[in-house]
C-alpha cells in the first residue's frame, strides 16, 4: 500500500484568524496606496514654503496656499502654562506621545542596563522614534518601538524584549485631537494594526487633561483596547503634577490589566530633570490581583553634546505573581544612554515660547 503521509488541518479558530490576518493585511496595503495615489493626485507639495498674503500681491485665492499647517501649528496645542511644561518634560524625558506627535523626524538610539534582586542583570538596545516619509506622503512616518515603550510610562519595568517597526498615518488632525492608523510588525513577524485617537483639553492656566484610546490587533493575540487618561497640575513654573492611568482588555489579557501612577515632576534646568513617581498594576482575570506596588526616581541630564542624554531610576518594589503567592520585594536600578537625532531641538523651542506669554501676561 501507498505510504500515508498525515495532513495537518487547522481547526476553525485557526482559520478564522488566518482569516482576519490576511483582510487586515489587504485593508492596510489599501490605505496606504490609496495615501500615495491622493499625494500624487495632488502634486508636489513644498515644505515650509511662507504664506502669501494678499498684501504681497496674491491672489486671494492664492493665499496661505502652499503651506503644511500641520508643521506651522504643531506647537499650537500649548495654549496654557500647564501645556508648556508638561510639553517641554515629555520632550525632554523622550516620552512616545511627544516623538509620535513631533513635526519633524526623531530617533533615539537607547542602551539599557537593568539590574534586580530577582533576575540579576539585563542589557538592551532600543531604536524608537519616528521618520517622516514626505515623498510618499506628508503623512505618513515610519515608527520604532510604540506599544512597549508606551506601557513603561505607566508601569515601571514592563516593556518587553520586541522591536516594533511599523507605518503610521496620521489621518485626521484638529486643534486638540488627532488620529492615527499604524500597521507594522515586530522581531517575530507577528502582523500589527492599530488605530489610536488623542484627545488634549486645557482646563484654565493650571490644569490639563489628556484621553487616549487605542484599538489593535496583533496576529497570535487577537483583538484589544487600550485606554489611557492624563491628568495635569501646575504647581510653579518648573514643577507639576501627573496622574495617569492605563487600562488593557483583549482575547489574550488577563481580564483588564490596569495601571496607575503619580508623578511629581521638575525642571531643575535647560539640561536636567527629575521625577519623583508612585505606581500600582494588576489583572482583574482569573481573580482581582493587585500585582506590584512600586515607588521609585528617574533623573535625566543632557550631556556633553545636545544629542547624548544619561538617565539613572532606582525604584523599591512589591511584587506577587498570583493570589497564592505572598509578595516579595525587591530594589531594582536602570541605566540607560541615549543619543537622541531631531531637526529642531523642541525644548528649546518650547522655553522660548513660554518666555514669550510671560511677558506678554
Amino acid at each position: 500500500m501507498p505510504a500515508v503521509w498525515p495532513v495537518h488541518v487547522p481547526g476553525p479558530g485557526a482559520m478564522r484568524r488566518q482569516t482576519v490576518c490576511c483582510l487586515l493585511r489587504f485593508l492596510s496595503l489599501l490605505l496606504l496606496c490609496v495615501a500615495a495615489s491622493a499625494t500624487r493626485a495632488a502634486g508636489d507639495i513644498e515644505v515650509g514654503v511662507p504664506r502669501c498674503e494678499p498684501s504681497q500681491g496674491c491672489e486671494p485665492g492664492e493665499a496661505g496656499a502652499g503651506t503644511e499647517t500641520w508643521v506651522d501649528d504643531s506647537y499650537d496645542f500649548v495654549t496654557s502654562r500647564t501645556d508648556a511644561l508638561a510639553v517641554w518634560l515629555d520632550s525632554f524625558f523622550g516620552t512616545v506621545t511627544s516623538d509620535m506627535e513631533s513635526a519633524d523626524s526623531v530617533l533615539r538610539l537607547r542602551t539599557e542596563y537593568e539590574w534586580n534582586q530577582e533576575d540579576g542583570e539585563d542589557y538592551k538596545v532600543r531604536l524608537r522614534g519616528k521618520v517622516d516619509l514626505p515623498r510618499l506622503d506628508e503623512r505618513l512616518s515610519l515608527v520604532f518601538s510604540e506599544e512597549d515603550e508606551e506601557r513603561q510610562e505607566v508601569i515601571p519595568n514592563s516593556a518587553g524584549n520586541d522591536d516594533d517597526v511599523g507605518l503610521q498615518f496620521r489621518v485626521r488632525e484638529r486643534s486638540r485631537s488627532r488620529l492615527w492608523f499604524t500597521v507594522g510588525t515586530n522581531s517575530s513577524l507577528d502582523f500589527k494594526s492599530s488605530v489610536r485617537y488623542r484627545y488634549t483639553q486645557p482646563i484654565g492656566d493650571d490644569w490639563r487633561v489628556q484621553y487616549t484610546q487605542r484599538f489593535h490587533f496583533k496576529e497570535g493575540d487577537g483583538f484589544g483596547t487600550t485606554t489611557r487618561g492624563d491628568l495635569d497640575y501646575l504647581i510653579s513654573r518648573d514643577r507639576i503634577v501627573r496622574w495617569t492611568n492605563r487600562a488593557e482588555y483583549g482575547e489574550e489579557t488577563d481580564g483588564v490589566e490596569w495601571g496607575t501612577r503619580l508623578s511629581y515632576q521638575l525642571r531643575l534646568s535647560e539640561k536636567d530633570a527629575l521625577s519623583y513617581f508612585g505606581a500600582i498594576a494588576g489583572e482583574t482575570d482569573p481573580e482581582y490581583l493587585t500585582r506590584s506596588y512600586a515607588l521609585g526616581v528617574q533623573y535625566r541630564r543632557n550631556f556633553l553634546r545636545p544629542w547624548i542624554f544619561f538617565e539613572i531610576e532606582p525604584s523599591y518594589a512589591w511584587r506577587r505573581e498570583s493570589v497564592e503567592e505572598s509578595r516579595s520585594s525587591l530594589w531594582l536600578l536602570t541605566l540607560r544612554l541615549e543619543f537622541l537625532e531631531e531637526r529642531h531641538n523642541r525644548r528649546a523651542q518650547q522655553g522660548g515660547d513660554e518666555a514669550n506669554r510671560q511677558s506678554v501676561d
